[in-house]
């Protein structure tokens, strides 16, 4: 593919995402028409008058749910992933428990935890992110390291090499690129269930502010803070989590 060919196919794909950005301003513009909800003006007028401390404040306050839940989830993924390269038996109960997982919705997780944790315990939404995504995380992982190259494995064997090295030096770098890019779906998912779990049980975050405006009748609160998770989902995910993708995905050319 020549440089003209590359410029044209990046600037056809540029114009399709604002015009998906288009689309569903035009939507929004149309339903506060009939007055079912506020209009983008009202909306951007809400949040020229939040507080910047507040502002701050409730979404670093998500940030700090999603990231370390989703950091548990990763770690635990991890470990048995690593468990179950060796193990059929941990194999067996990595891909039981991820189903079960994944069966359970985000709702059930956070009335439950509410329950036993209570209201104001700062635990349920982290451990909402944590459950939710660790379906995804567990099942990509355990690919991941499975997808070694089984002859790059028999010769770091043939020269005597430990598991450790093994695994350290094959494993885990052939593993990478699947590992990111699942990150990059699994932060972006965290970020989402947080909010959910905020809103059930949680003095602080995104999600509560949303509930907090619905509670009180003010519909632009909920879309102004709708607003927030949105830019605040997108920002990290396209100038954070996906150059960190595509490196990773030049990991091993």
């Amino acid at each position: 593919m020549t440089s003209a060919q590359r410029g044209r196919k990046g600037m056809a794909f540029g114009v399709g995402r604002l015009l998906a950005g288009a689309f569903m301003l035009v939507i929004w513009i149309s339903a506060s028409a009939t007055g079912m909800l506020p209009g983008p003006t009202e909306v951007l007028v809400y949040l020229a008058s939040m507080r910047p401390e507040e502002l701050f404040a409730q979404v670093l306050k998500t940030l700090y749910n999603s990231i370390t839940g989703f950091s548990l989830s990763f770690l635990i993924s991890m470990a048995l992933g690593l468990i179950s390269h060796k193990s059929n038996l941990i194999m067996g109960f990595s891909e039981a428990l991820s189903e079960i997982f994944n069966s359970t919705s985000a709702l059930v997780w956070s009335l439950v935890l509410v329950a036993v944790m209570g209201v104001l315990s700062p635990l349920p939404p982290i451990l909402v992110v944590a459950a939710v995504t660790l379906p995804h995380v567990l099942t990509a992982t355990v690919s991941a390291l499975s997808s070694a190259d089984p002859g790059l494995l028999e010769a770091i064997r043939a020269v005597g090499a430990k598991p450790s090295d093994e695994f350290f030096e094959v494993i885990l770098p052939s593993s990478v690129p699947l590992l990111v890019s699942a990150s990059r779906v699994g932060l972006g998912t965290a970020l989402r269930i947080s909010v959910v779990a905020e809103a059930f049980g949680s003095s602080g975050g995104v999600g509560y502010m949303i509930i907090r405006s619905y509670n009180l009748a003010d519909a632009s609160g909920v879309l102004a803070w709708s607003v927030v998770l949105i830019a605040l989902v997108l920002g990290l995910d396209q100038l954070i989590l996906k150059p960190i993708e595509r490196r990773a995905k030049r990991w091993l050319e």
